[in-house]
């Protein structure tokens, strides 16, 4: 088995290990491979997922949610070792639509 990877965490003075998450837009057939920090919380991995699969910055993250393993994160400031996302594993990036709305946050 193989030692995980670890970045430096230098302000903290700790190593921080590196995840390989799959980001993926099922509907739309688009999938990134990133690694990142277990620390990086899923607000964080969406919007980069978002950046990488998009190629632009002009989406609003608040229009998209995360699903793991087949369901949705409700709380979207967990990390990734929180959630207890595994190597490889996939996180999934989906649009708000009609079949699916938003929290009503009022």
């Amino acid at each position: 088995m193989s030692e995980p990877r670890q970045t430096d965490a230098r302000a903290a003075g700790e190593t921080v290990p590196l995840i390989t998450v799959r980001l993926i837009m099922p509907d739309r057939w688009l999938e990134h491979v990133a690694e990142l920090p277990a620390t990086t919380t899923l607000a964080e991995a969406k919007r980069i997922g978002l950046r990488a699969l998009l190629l632009r910055d002009s989406d609003d993250p608040g229009d998209f949610y995360v699903e793991y393993a087949e369901k949705q994160v409700p709380d979207e400031s967990m990390t990734l070792s929180e959630l207890g996302v595994q190597e490889r594993e996939a996180l999934s990036i989906r649009a708000y639509d009609l079949g699916h709305y938003p929290r009503f946050r009022g």
